[in-house]
């Protein structure tokens, strides 16, 4: 004999209350989120010039993607995207891990310099677009102006040269390293101090507590900032947009992969074929996602409590 338990009236009450809590962000998501990523892929299947009626070409638009790169561009965009990847995430990840340790130390006014240094990051991207876009002009900028001060006969052309575009967008970016910043820092202080003296009682120094404790407690959150980066750097935008007013210049050095599809999109109105780019970024950022978490059993270590 099976005996069924009845629920009580109050548990339905806590229930539906529980249902009504949630159903704004459960329909915000279904609405706002799922419902036009699904739309999204609908219409990457479709020739969708916006100003008329879609049509279905099914796998043109993935094709056309990959092979009409000389009017397209899409390929040297993804190109740049990846060469501007591996340039900013290893400098941005050393940076804000040499900025935590120095940050780390034991000094009258620490919290001063630790606010100075995560003031870049609340500063808006536009405002800070600008602000770069003036201090790096060529030919009368202050840096470039400072440069002819100190005896510098020809300074870098910084955004103006198709050689320094691209590096001058990574050193930028490594003005923002405070968010990254903060977590470094959290992560070291809530490494345990014992580690570090039973260390010193074994006689290593201090290059070698940093490889054989420092790095691996700090493991997880090297991952973690590693991934959020790399998904960062792939979806880079508005910077290079503002800087070069959206053509991605000089002579396409900084056109970036979302920079093209915004032009696909909202400058010649291809729909579809911007769908098609969105969902070719996604399966990109999914599958190096995918590879970073398997990788991650390898090198990174989580503390195991008995």
């Amino acid at each position: 004999m099976v005996v069924t338990k009845r629920r009580s009236r109050q548990y339905w009450i806590n229930t539906l209350q529980g249902y009504i809590f949630i159903g704004p962000v459960v329909l915000g998501l279904i609405i706002w989120t799922f419902g036009p990523m699904i739309a999204s892929l609908v219409i990457s299947f479709t020739d969708y010039p916006l100003l008329k009626s879609p049509t279905w070409v099914g796998l043109q638009n993935y094709v056309d993607i990959f092979t009409r790169n000389d009017e397209l561009r899409v390929v040297q965009s993804l190109q740049v995207t990846a060469t501007y990847a591996v340039m900013a995430l290893p400098l941005g990840i050393i940076l804000s891990l040499l900025a935590a340790i120095l940050l780390n130390q034991k000094l009258r006014g620490m919290p001063v310099f630790r606010t100075a240094f995560y003031l870049p990051t609340i500063v808006p991207a536009v405002a800070s677009a600008f602000m770069w876009g003036w201090l790096l002009q060529p030919d009368f900028g202050i840096i470039n102006s400072l440069l002819k001060t100190l005896g510098a006969t020809n300074p870098p052309r910084w955004m103006a040269e198709p050689e320094s575009a691209l590096p001058t967008l990574v050193l930028i970016g490594a003005w923002g390293i405070g968010g990254s910043m903060v977590i470094f820092l959290a992560g070291l202080q809530s490494i345990p101090e014992v580690l570090y003296e039973a260390a010193k009682i074994d006689g290593a120094n201090d290059w070698q507590m940093f490889w054989r404790i420092t790095l691996p407690q700090l493991s997880p959150t090297i991952f973690f900032i590693l991934v959020t980066g790399m998904i960062g750097a792939l979806q880079y935008f508005s910077t290079a947009f503002l800087l070069t007013g959206g053509t991605g210049g000089p002579l396409f050095a900084t056109y970036f992969y979302n920079l093209n599809l915004y032009d696909k999109a909202f400058k010649w109105l291809f729909m579809g074929l911007a769908s098609a780019m969105a969902w070719v970024l996604f399966l990109i950022i999914f599958v190096l996602t995918m590879i970073t978490f398997r990788s991650s059993d390898a090198w990174v270590f989580y503390e195991v409590k008995r």
